[in-house]
């Protein structure tokens, strides 16, 4: 009866691992007729079964592809929650909720739990845990002269993105804020520390000094006001005081004579002129005009695969300020009211999250995120397309809505759902990719948790019983006490130990004092008013962070990956598909010095 259970027992576990019930029941008779107790038996077995698949010390073959990495930088499952609220409803459907695999991403670094940007970017670019305060491509914080150049866990000199390049591996990188923001800088420039913006720049664009790497195919962000020389007037201003520069300059944050513009162009044909009709095959992009310019290039010769630099402002493409900031700033739509939001599925805010508010400016409605993948995924294909081999043809793509982080970290509750909103749409551009080339893998992480958004629910004041849902044509009520008070929980309500009174940081569609936020209709039709809590005060929380992902190599989430998966995996699962082996784990060590 005893073995009859243990065979049983196991037969449940080799389900769970994907293994035949027969091949388990087979090995617990052979070991039992080898001399075995029967507890010795199914203890061993049992010590199988807790084996983490996912720390085996030998590598394991993969089948190669295209890699698309999204790190949508902040966002939790709870940001991701009350999106999905905000523009679907709590029954709705998300493209992220398509990704079929999960994980549980742990983003602990070598000295801290919750993940920093740079620290993060490290770990995945490198696949060691590196520090988490100053590390950039290097362990270590380099203004403090703390830094250390490190091989990558595949013993490249380098990141994983540059090691991919070096290869004939076409690569690029999106984002929404600089392009030299640690999620999509670190995989190519080792610069010790994500202050040091004009060297990590000038290496984005043109390499390691020493090292003759492979520029990237595509290059698409924000940050012109780095790559022109010192003294040279940039084309977009600085509409957010970024850097410490003035309000509305144009003056290069560059200290040296580098005209990275020109740098880029002369790596080309000598052509110049930055014309796609021309074929032009290195061309610069800063305006909604020259990126749609480039699209219908694209779409007229097939086979066109120009380097792309897209600078699409002075620093970032997000006004990443506070709502009141920016609202008396006049960073506002003239045809809106104050606290209006537009129709779905967009709902649109009153307030300019994005872009320079002026018409007349370059900055003007910038490409947005999704629009900036699906050109890099269109290019990268194409590149690809050029290798001698089936088997050659793959790329890798990292993309990052910076503003997520940046919006969240900020307090600003309308930005961070926007920003997730173009993340999402990101991510169906990549689904429909996918689709049309099934050998690409799609792997979504967040380093940490931006700000700790919660949604907290919001009785409709003077209706009996209480409920959340509005009735049929009515306006959602605005943030106040006199509303939150019914929840029993409002500011000044939180408390430390010792008794004295915390302030809770609530936000509507502007901020406190706006109107609530209203969600999409659920099953019942029922559409439902709630505000944004944020955590004691802003920063990078450690969090629950999802990772999902779809396509080749996707099923290692819920099979080798599903006991964990941390920010290492997030660099071995790439180069696995990349490369075509999974790297072992490197067991708690840190990175080699090179």
């Amino acid at each position: 009866m005893m073995l009859r259970t243990t065979i049983l027992a196991n037969a449940f576990a080799a389900v769970v691992l994907g293994v035949s019930a027969s091949a388990w029941s087979g090995s617990a008779k052979a070991e039992t007729l080898a001399g075995e107790t029967e507890a010795q038996a199914g203890n061993k077995r049992g010590a199988e079964f807790l084996r983490d698949p996912g720390r085996e010390d030998v590598a394991r073959r993969m089948p190669t592809g295209n890699v698309i990495f999204f790190h949508p930088d902040g966002a939790g499952l709870n940001h991701w929650s009350l999106a999905r609220l905000f523009y679907r409803g709590a029954d709705g459907v998300q493209h992220w909720d398509r990704l079929p695999f999960m994980g549980l991403y742990r983003g602990h670094l070598e000295n801290a739990i919750s993940g920093t940007s740079h620290g993060s970017a490290t770990t995945h670019a490198f696949g060691y845990k590196v520090d988490a305060v100053g590390s950039f491509g290097r362990d270590g914080d380099g203004n403090r002269g703390l830094d250390r150049p490190i091989l990558s866990l595949s013993g490249f000199p380098g990141s994983i993105m540059r090691e991919a390049a070096n290869s004939g591996i076409p690569v690029g990188i999106v984002n929404d804020g600089h392009i030299g923001e640690p999620g999509t800088g670190a995989f190519l420039a080792e610069a010790g520390n994500r202050n040091n913006w004009q060297e990590i720049t000038r290496q984005i664009i043109l390499g390691r000094t020493g090292m003759n790497d492979v520029a990237p195919w595509v290059i698409l962000g924000g940050g012109e006001a780095d790559t022109l020389p010192a003294g040279r007037n940039t084309l977009h201003r600085n509409v957010n005081q970024e850097r410490g520069a003035p309000l509305n300059s144009r003056l290069s944050l560059r200290t040296d004579a580098l005209d990275l513009q020109s740098a880029w162009n002369a790596m080309g044909s000598g052509d110049m002129s930055n014309d796609p009709a021309r074929l032009d095959d290195h061309i610069v992009i800063r305006t909604r005009a020259e990126f749609e310019a480039l699209r219908r290039a694209l779409a007229a010769h097939p086979g066109y695969a120009p380097r792309v630099l897209g600078l699409f402002a002075f620093q970032d493409t997000m006004n990443d300020r506070p709502e009141a900031d920016l609202i008396a700033r006049g960073f506002v739509r003239s045809d809106m009211q104050a606290g209006e939001v537009g129709p779905a599925p967009a709902k649109q805010s009153r307030i300019v999250l994005f872009g320079d508010p002026v018409a007349t400016e370059a900055g003007f409605n910038p490409p947005s995120f999704a629009e900036m993948t699906e050109l890099a995924l269109t290019i990268l294909q194409r590149a690809a397309s050029r290798a001698p081999s089936a088997s050659q043809r793959r790329f890798f793509l990292i993309a990052e809505p910076e503003s997520v982080d940046n919006f969240g970290n900020g307090g600003n509750a309308i930005g961070m759902l926007e920003s997730l909103r173009r993340a999402d749409e990101a991510i169906g551009v990549s689904l429909d990719f996918l689709r049309r080339n099934p050998r690409t893998l799609i792997l979504t992480a967040a380093d940490s948790d931006a700000g700790g958004m919660q949604a907290i629910t919001a009785p409709v004041l003077d209706v009996d019983p209480p409920t959340n849902n509005l009735p049929t044509g009515r306006a959602p009520d605005v943030l106040t006490l006199a509303n939150l008070a019914r929840t029993g929980f409002a500011p000044g309500s939180a408390r430390i130990p010792t008794g004295t009174p915390l302030e809770v940081l609530l936000d509507g569609v502007e901020g406190f004092s706006s109107p609530l936020f209203v969600t999409e209709p659920d099953q019942f039709g029922n559409r439902q008013q709630f505000a944004v809590a944020w955590t004691l005060g802003f920063g990078d929380m450690h969090g629950a962070i999802v990772s999902r992902a779809a396509g080749l190599n996707a099923p290692l989430l819920a099979s080798t990956f599903s006991q964990r998966f941390d920010n290492i995996d997030v660099y071995r699962m790439m180069h696995g598909t990349l490369f075509g082996r999974l790297l072992p784990y490197p067991s708690g060590r840190l990175a080699p010095n090179r």
